[in-house]
């Protein structure tokens, strides 16, 4: 039954058996029952699920909710029913009988609110149930997905515009926990949103602590073995996510965390759908207290009491950084990330950086491929490689294709049989910027002696300050140092300060360099510019403006006059 009067939200939270909105909530329910596009980005925890179950209830039609996590969906279907609130669920991988008993509840108008994955709009007869119902909302779940530069994009979500347009363009919510101000414009641009609202609840995880220590030098795999097993068994630090940047290291890991006599499973690209499947379910279930993986565990980790996340090396961004940390303490309870940095670990993203550098003769040669396999000019795609994502969208922005979706429920390529090299090379040399932004500011995280969660806050446009309610990081009071750390001489490091001081000139003194950066000197005495250049956080203009000074003040140190000395006895050292 249609209501001939808007309820109010405080009326559909009652409904719902609540007796207070949480920060943002009723924002996001009136923006709905006004008919209104919004955007939500909430913490994780902060409650954006009730932002589109309560419009359920006020009768208006049907709330479609667009999600990529399986699991997710199941326990929000589980809570909606128990609510009293009339919803199903279709999805890949549920039995073929419950998915038509879905489609059944759905055209005969009885579900309010129905949770489905993407591929699923790929569906003819999914379509044509959902176009016979009047759609009072279309919500967009983990919306950071849509944006073709963001951390975890996912090209199923390029077709949601198109979905959206055949419904009859129904007031649309996107709901993010981690998109920063470029994400969510390029996230309205997608959907095609109008005259959208943003409700900005704040990225503060206040029951979390972000630790990140260096690791450098001679014996760096024991050091971080140490510190990570430090940190998997120091306090209520189990269940954990231990995350990996190569299919190899999350084999070694795997045995590392096994010393502690704890169930662990891997989780990698490598292994077989079967495989990964066992693992997953497997931590989900509490049968292993530990999960070593790739970022191929992706969003699929709904589990509400991971108290530890453990970054094994450094992610490609700190959105995906921010993203897989936030997978601790869900439950609002403490909980812990820990990033293990190496040097290393910057040279494998600049490399993974510079394999995806790609010229307009690389986005021809993509076409032509296309064109080969292309029947009347369309190509039913898979699941693309990162390399090939980024081919197709700078095809895309360049005219010579349009994404869409098959019937099978993969990507449909169109080809138009023209291609603007001027628009592919802006668009390639955007992407670019945009890979080599993120590197710099995950390299800028790592390694800046400012507040960790300061620097979160501040990457996402969030001004409001800092309200941890457990030790904030390891720049404001960290346990780490004895462990992380190669010793080297406090006269030395406070020399190197007062040097930083002098050439501060009255400014912050990590705008010369930051402590990390000087411990680093301290420990690789550079010789001349080549050498401050391998340093993290060292570039060119610092060394055209401090390196003959500083170069100067470390060949005066007595650790350097004793490793020359040492040289001139023996030129065999």
């Amino acid at each position: 039954m249609v209501l001939s009067i808007s309820p109010s939200p405080e009326l559909l939270l009652g409904r719902f058996g609540l007796g207070g909105f949480r920060s943002g909530q009723r924002e996001a329910v009136a923006a709905v029952l006004a008919g209104r596009d919004c955007v939500v980005v909430m913490p994780t925890g902060g409650g954006k699920s009730l932002c589109y179950q309560l419009p359920a209830l006020a009768g208006r039609g049907l709330v479609v909710v667009v999600s990529p996590l399986i699991a997710l969906m199941a326990d929000q279907l589980s809570a909606l029913l128990n609510a009293g609130v009339h919803a199903t669920m279709i999805a890949s991988g549920m039995p073929p009988e419950y998915n038509d008993k879905a489609l059944r509840d759905l055209g005969s108008g009885r579900a309010q609110l129905v949770l489905v994955s993407p591929e699923r709009f790929a569906s003819h007869a999914f379509r044509r149930v959902l176009m016979k119902r009047r759609i009072a909302l279309f919500v967009v779940d983990e919306a950071h997905c849509v944006a073709e530069w963001g951390h975890d994009f996912r090209p199923d979500y390029l077709r949601l515009s198109g979905v959206i347009k055949s419904l009859g363009r129904p007031p649309v919510m996107a709901a993010t926990a981690t998109a920063t101000p470029p994400v969510t414009r390029e996230i309205a641009l997608r959907l095609g949103l109008r005259n959208w609202l943003q409700i900005n609840c704040g990225y503060e995880r206040p029951n979390l602590t972000l630790d990140v220590v260096t690791v450098q030098g001679e014996g760096m795999f024991e050091r971080k073995r140490e510190l990570l097993l430090r940190a998997l068994s120091d306090g209520p630090s189990l269940p954990a996510v231990v995350y990996c940047g190569t299919r190899k290291d999350t084999e070694r890991v795997s045995q590392v965390v096994g010393e502690l006599g704890v169930e662990v499973v891997g989780y990698h690209a490598g292994k077989s759908a079967q495989d990964r499947w066992a693992s997953q379910q497997a931590f989900m279930a509490g049968k292993a207290q530990v999960v070593v993986a790739t970022n191929a565990f992706g969003m699929g980790v709904n589990k509400a009491d991971v108290r530890t996340v453990v970054h094994w090396a450094v992610p490609k961004s700190v959105e995906a950084y921010y993203q897989e940390a936030g997978r601790a303490g869900r439950d609002g309870k403490p909980a812990k990330a820990l990033l293990l940095a190496a040097r290393t670990d910057l040279a494998r993203l600049i490399r993974f950086n510079d394999r995806r550098d790609i010229e307009v003769p690389d986005v021809e040669h993509y076409i032509e491929r296309l064109t080969e396999r292309a029947r009347g000019g369309v190509v039913d795609s898979e699941a693309l490689e990162e390399e090939d994502r980024i081919l197709m969208s700078v095809a895309e922005h360049a005219g010579a294709l349009f994404v869409g979706s098959s019937p099978q429920g993969r990507l449909r390529l169109t080809l138009t049989g023209r291609l603007d090299a001027c628009a592919a090379d802006h668009a390639i040399k955007a992407a670019q910027e945009r890979c080599w932004q993120s590197y710099h500011a995950i390299e800028q995280f790592i390694s800046s002696d400012d507040c960790r969660r300061r620097q979160i806050l501040d990457f996402f446009g969030d001004t409001q300050p800092p309200k941890p309610t457990v030790r904030c990081c390891d720049v404001c009071e960290s346990p780490w140092d004895a462990l992380a750390v190669p010793s080297f001489d406090a006269r030395e490091l406070k020399r190197l300060k007062q040097w930083r001081a002098e050439r501060a000139r009255g400014r912050p003194a990590y705008m010369v360099a930051t402590d990390a950066a000087l411990k680093e000197m301290l420990q690789r005495h550079p010789k001349n510019a080549q050498g401050l250049l391998r340093i993290p956080g060292i570039g060119k203009v610092f060394c055209e403006q401090h390196g003959p000074s500083l170069l100067e003040v470390l060949h005066g140190l007595p650790s350097a006059r004793s490793r020359t000395q040492a040289r001139e006895s023996d030129p065999a050292a």
